[in-house]
C-alpha cells in the first residue's frame, strides 16, 4: 500500500510523491537527503491520501503532476480523492 502526498514550500512550489510513511518522508524532504527538493526546503505537508493500491497510487500520483500548476483542477483531483481519515 502507497499513499500518494502533496507537499508545498513558502514560495507555492509543489511536490508530489509517493510513500508508505509520509512523516519520515516530509523529515527527508526538509534534511535535504533529495536532490530535486533540497535548495527549496522547507517543505510543509498540504495533503496526503488513504493508503492504495500501488498501482492506483502511481496513477493518482501521475494525475497530480500533469496538473500541478493548474490551482483548480489540483484541488478538484484531490477533493474526489478524498477520504475519511481514521479515528484513533
Amino acid at each position: 500500500m502507497k499513499i500518494v502526498y502533496i507537499l508545498v514550500n513558502r514560495m507555492n512550489r509543489r511536490f508530489i510523491g509517493t510513500t508508505e510513511d509520509v512523516e519520515a518522508e516530509v523529515r527527508s524532504h526538509n534534511k535535504g537527503e533529495f536532490k530535486g527538493t533540497k535548495a527549496f526546503k522547507p517543505w510543509r505537508l498540504e495533503w496526503e491520501s488513504n493508503p492504495i493500491s500501488v498501482n492506483e497510487a502511481a496513477r493518482l500520483e501521475t494525475k497530480l503532476r500533469h496538473h500541478k500548476t493548474n490551482a483548480p483542477m489540483l484541488q478538484q483531483i484531490m477533493n474526489e480523492h478524498e477520504f475519511p481519515k481514521p479515528k484513533f
